[in-house]
């Protein structure tokens, strides 16, 4: 590479960094000018809306019936659950917002199930129950219980055969 060659490329890097700076500082101007004018502009406050709860009507759910024919050993086969009173509430309800598995794979008493409640509603925008809640209550601490099995139960052997 000769003189004017090396001339050329350090000119043209020049330039390249001499518009590279006036952009930054164009954008740098105009960041500030838009702050001082606009200070929301690109970080808006959300706007928070009071809600009247009294003046709220009751929300309509439709109702979730059970059909005989999907229901085996007691057991609803398509949502899991325990066949027995208050169980069309945990379907509505519980349902509503996850899988109904999240209800058979979890066990706890009375209270504990009343925590989780005001878990879901202190942290998952679960609505208020009303009357509803001793019934779903009800159905979880008799259905979805403890169950003091242990780890897993005893293997039982009726017959034995001989090994080879």
């Amino acid at each position: 590479m000769n003189f004017e060659e090396k001339k050329e490329a350090a000119l043209k890097s020049a330039k390249i960094a001499i518009n590279t700076s006036i952009y930054m500082l164009l954008f740098g101007v105009f960041w500030v000018v838009q702050d001082e004018l606009f200070p929301n502009l690109f970080s808006p406050e959300p706007e928070i809306v009071q809600i009247d709860n009294a003046a709220i009507e009751e929300e309509y759910i439709p109702s979730m019936t059970l059909d005989s024919a999907d229901v085996v050993n007691g057991i609803h086969q398509p949502t899991g659950l325990i066949v027995d009173t208050g169980v069309e509430d945990v379907m509505m309800t519980c349902g509503a917002c996850h899988s109904l598995s999240l209800v058979t794979q979890n066990r706890a008493d009375r209270d504990g199930w009343k925590d989780i409640i005001v878990w879901m509603q202190e942290t998952q925008k679960l609505w208020e129950l009303g009357q509803k809640e001793d019934v779903i209550l009800d159905y979880l601490a008799k259905n979805y219980a403890p169950k003091n099995e242990g780890r897993r139960p005893n293997i039982e052997i009726n017959e034995w055969y001989p090994l080879y």
